[in-house]
């Protein structure tokens, strides 16, 4: 591979408010790198949404990771995630008439073994805090890629943009070479940087830290 200069953004803070801004990046590098496919981490299905519009009549496949039924916290009370839940069926309707392919699956680095709490050092809970380093948005930038290779939805080593984010909205996207989850350790490819933020979260809740930003009103609008 010959050697290149490619630029990278790298937001001032980390959050909702670079969903806009991130997509339109991995857009374009869908465009520069000729890539066919990109991920979207969505809990709620508001990114999901964003990167729908964004990426209309590109000739990009969209797929979709979304998290198993939960809640997380928020200013207002606890959020509802989890595309698959009927407070969402109206998104997840919307996405599948527009052949968005939406994964649901175990995450590769909360496993089982989440459920011993974050204090033991498993395997899983190690990758997930060492690819923190970089920031919430490059880990799930990372295991989302994961998710939708094993789901069939990527093929082993193909070149795709997965996008993540840092609690809500996105504000990091990867262009990586993603692998099944057993062969994590020893085949995936981060192979570019296409934004990220300049800051990571390092103190509990998100929203409440300093570095963090966003408008978490519109995603009570499904709260029973």
């Amino acid at each position: 591979m010959a050697d290149y200069q490619r630029g990278t953004i790298y937001f001032g803070h980390c959050g909702e408010i670079n969903t806009e801004a991130l997509l339109k990046a991995a857009k374009n590098r869908t465009t520069e790198l000729n890539l066919k496919k990109v991920i979207i981490a969505s809990e709620t299905g508001r990114s999901a949404l964003k990167a729908l519009d964004v990426f209309k009549g590109s000739g990009v496949e969209m797929i979709v990771v979304t998290h198993c039924p939960a809640t997380t916290w928020g200013p207002k009370g606890d959020i509802l995630i989890g595309l698959m839940r009927k407070e969402y069926s109206g998104t997840l309707e919307i996405l599948r008439k527009n052949n968005v392919h939406v994964v649901q699956g175990t995450r590769p680095f909360a496993p089982p073994s989440r459920s011993l709490g974050w204090a033991n050092p498993t395997p899983e809970a190690m990758i997930d805090k060492t690819l923190e380093l970089f920031g919430a948005g490059t880990k799930i930038a990372v295991e989302v890629s994961v998710m939708a290779t094993d789901a069939g939805e990527v093929t082993e080593g193909e070149a795709v943009i997965s996008c993540g984010g840092t609690f809500k909205g996105l504000d990091t996207a990867l262009v990586v070479r993603p692998t099944y989850a057993m062969n994590f350790l020893t085949k995936f490819e981060v192979v570019e940087i296409v934004a990220k933020p300049q800051c990571r979260v390092t103190k509990l809740p998100e929203h409440e830290f300093k570095g963090w930003k966003g408008n978490l009103e519109p995603y009570y609008q499904n709260q029973s």
